[in-house]
């Protein structure tokens, strides 16, 4: 399609640099210097993903399209889709529905940032349910951006995020280390 490269090239890099000032937020948020992730995200291995789920033609084995989980990444980035669906996990383990409107942008925390910070910012838990039966015959598009740090960036605890009360929870590893091992676990590597 005409210009469909050029077009997702921009938004790939607007993402990035919109991930990259979350991230210096998040950064003073956590009491570390504003620019912490910075080298650690610039040429980093962070996607863009299309995500289409079609129309629903038949009666459906459960009422959900994407089952829960949590992303693998620092952060997602996540635009307005064209269908609601989206659901997050709260505190309280109530599932609500979240829609990025015109000029927002939904962020979750992931699972490299839940070990980075020592479980102190958690991992997004999320779903897509399927519409309501009046909108089966309608499809769902999602375009997330998935920003993801250098395989070499050590995700072991942040000392700050460490003390007698909240000791150590998960092992050394890289992000690129642990990027396979959960590419493994999902089946997407073998």
């Amino acid at each position: 399609m005409e210009g469909f490269n050029e077009t997702l090239f921009k938004a790939y890099r607007a993402f990035e640099k919109s991930g990259k000032s979350l991230l210096q937020a998040i950064a003073l948020y956590l009491g570390l210097d504003e620019h912490f992730f910075d080298d650690k995200v610039e040429e980093g291995n962070s996607i863009v993903r299309a995500i289409h789920y079609p129309p629903i033609t038949e009666e459906p084995k459960s009422a959900i399209r994407a089952e829960q989980h949590e992303d693998i990444n620092l952060i997602t980035l996540l635009v307005g889709a064209s269908a609601g669906g989206l659901e997050i996990l709260t505190k309280q383990n109530e599932w609500i529905p979240v829609t990025s409107l015109e000029d927002q942008i939904v962020v979750n925390v992931g699972d490299m940032l839940q070990r980075l910070t020592n479980n102190k910012l958690k991992s997004t838990t999320h779903r897509v349910v399927n519409p309501p039966r009046e909108l089966w015959h309608t499809s769902r598009f999602s375009i997330p951006f998935f920003l993801h740090p250098k395989s070499a960036m050590d995700l072991s605890a942040l000392s700050e995020c460490v003390d007698e009360n909240h000791p150590k929870i998960f092992p050394d590893i890289t992000a690129g280390e642990y990027l396979d091992e959960r590419l493994r676990e999902i089946g997407l590597k073998k």
